[in-house]
């Protein structure tokens, strides 16, 4: 089993943070340096899921117009398909 060199580390929280925590570290029965290691782990994976929301966002926008015309392309053959395949659940010929 391998450890994880770790460094310690100083910071500064108001007196009513610091009150959470302790009885965060008193409910889940950790450290607060466990605690204070998940919040921040928690924090950088949430900032990378909103920065790859806002890039998806902005795909969707630069893109909209060309899928836009695809969708508008292909609708006429979609609706065949879709009709083809009700004419078969039914039992119908096929137009």
């Amino acid at each position: 089993m391998s450890t994880i060199a770790m460094r310690k580390v100083m910071i500064t929280v108001p007196p009513t943070l610091l009150g959470q925590i302790d009885e965060t570290v008193a409910r889940l029965n950790t450290s607060r340096s466990a605690l204070i290691r998940q919040a921040m782990e928690f924090f950088f994976a949430e900032q990378q899921r909103q920065e790859l929301r806002e890039l998806l966002a902005e795909g969707y926008r630069i893109h909209a117009e060309r899928d836009l015309r695809i969708c508008e392309e292909f609708a006429a053959a979609d609706y065949e398909a879709l009709t083809g395949q009700e004419a078969q659940l039914i039992g119908a010929p096929q137009l």
